[in-house]
C-alpha cells in the first residue's frame, strides 16, 4: 500500500513512545488477566492500517487517533465486564467509555458491539500535557466475551480483509454474529433459562446428585469447611467413578449411607484434617472393605498422611500416584 511520507515521518516519530505505552499497559493488564483467568491479546497499529483509517475521513487530526495501541480482554461471561471497566479506571486515565449497546442499533442488525475504553497512562506532571511523551499517547481497550472473540478472529479476514465484496459472506458473518449474541444472552440468563429445560431421568446423574447432597449435608453438620473441594461437581464425578470401578454402581446409596454413618460418629477432635475429602471418603470405604483395592484404571493418591491415619493403604504403593518423573 502506498502512503505519504508525512505519515511515515509521524509514525516513526511516535512509534518508540507507542511501544513503551504498549509495554506498560500490557504489563498491567496481563497481570490482572492472569490472576482472573482471562485471555488477552494486543497489537500496535501498522502504518498501513493507520493510512486506511485516516482515509476513512472520520478523523480531523492526529490526536483523534486513540488506538495506535489497542488490546482486548477476553472474558468467559459478560457479567464480568464491569469488573474490568473498574480496574481500568483505577489503573489508567480513561478518557472515553463506549459500552456495548450504547450505540444505536436496529434490532435486525448484528454487527460489532464490544465495549471499548479509550485512555492514556496516568501522569501527575502537568507540564507534559502539550509535548510528545508516553502520557499523551492514546490507547484502546476492548472487552469481548469468548464467543465474540471467536467470531471476530474467525470471520474478520474472511470477510473484511477479502479481495472481493461478497454479499453472501457478509450475510453469513452477520448470521454467525447473531448466534454469538444469543449465546452470550443465554450465559447471562443461565440460571433462569436452565430452570425451564425439561429434565431427563438419567440414572448416572441422579446418583451423582445423591453424592452431592450427602456431601453438602455433611458440611453443614460435621465436615470442617477447610476440607471443601475446589470443585464439588468434579469431586462427585471422581467418587462416582470409584464406586462404579468397585462394582457398587447399583447400590451407591448403601455406600453413601455408610460414609454418612462413619462421618457422623467421628468426634470433632478426631476428624482427619491432614488429608483431602476424597482421601477420607475412600479410606472409609477401603478400611471397611466396601471397596477393595486395586481398582481398574484408577491410581490412588496415597500420601504419608493417609497411611499414618489409615495403615490399610501401606501395602498399596504399587497403585499409588507416583511423584517420581
Amino acid at each position: 500500500m502506498k502512503y505519504p511520507s508525512i505519515l511515515d515521518r509521524q509514525y516513526q516519530q511516535y512509534l518508540p513512545f507507542v511501544e513503551e505505552v504498549a509495554k506498560r499497559v500490557k504489563s498491567t493488564l496481563v497481570n490482572f488477566c492472569d490472576k482472573k483467568g482471562y485471555a488477552f491479546t494486543s497489537r500496535i497499529k501498522t502504518i498501513e492500517s493507520l493510512a486506511e483509517k485516516i482515509e476513512t475521513g472520520r478523523f480531523k487530526k492526529w490526536s483523534d487517533l486513540d488506538d495506535l495501541f489497542a488490546c482486548t480482554v477476553i472474558i468467559p461471561r459478560l457479567s464480568q465486564e464491569q469488573e474490568i471497566i473498574d480496574f481500568c479506571r483505577n489503573s489508567f486515565n480513561i478518557t472515553k467509555t463506549l459500552k456495548r449497546g450504547q450505540a444505536k442499533k436496529a434490532p435486525d442488525i448484528f454487527i460489532f458491539d464490544s465495549t471499548r475504553l479509550s485512555g492514556k497512562l496516568r501522569s501527575i506532571d502537568l507540564s507534559l500535557d502539550n509535548s510528545l511523551n508516553i502520557f499523551n499517547i492514546g490507547f484502546e481497550i476492548q472487552i469481548k466475551s469468548a464467543f465474540e472473540h471467536a467470531w471476530a478472529v474467525s470471520t474478520h479476514d474472511l470477510v473484511y480483509k477479502s479481495s472481493e465484496i461478497d454479499w453472501k459472506k457478509q450475510r453469513l458473518a452477520a448470521q454467525i454474529k447473531s448466534t454469538v449474541e444469543q449465546l452470550d444472552t443465554l450465559i447471562l440468563a443461565f440460571e433462569e433459562v436452565s430452570a425451564v429445560i425439561q429434565e431427563s431421568d438419567y440414572p448416572e446423574l441422579k446418583k451423582k446428585i445423591q453424592i452431592a447432597k450427602l456431601t453438602e449435608s455433611l458440611f453443614k453438620n460435621k465436615i470442617p469447611e477447610e476440607l471443601r473441594p475446589k470443585d464439588l461437581s468434579r469431586f462427585c464425578d471422581i467418587l462416582y467413578r470409584i464406586l462404579v470401578s468397585a462394582g457398587k454402581e447399583e447400590n451407591i446409596k448403601e455406600s453413601l449411607d455408610y460414609i454418612k454413618s462413619v462421618v457422623n460418629s467421628t468426634p470433632n477432635k478426631k476428624f482427619p484434617r491432614s488429608i483431602s475429602l476424597l482421601q477420607y471418603f475412600l479410606a472409609i470405604l477401603v478400611e471397611n472393605q466396601i471397596v477393595t483395592l486395586p481398582l481398574p484404571n484408577y491410581s490412588c493418591h496415597i500420601t504419608e498422611e493417609l497411611i499414618t491415619l489409615y495403615p490399610c493403604f501401606d501395602t498399596q504403593n504399587s497403585i499409588s500416584f507416583d511423584y517420581e518423573t
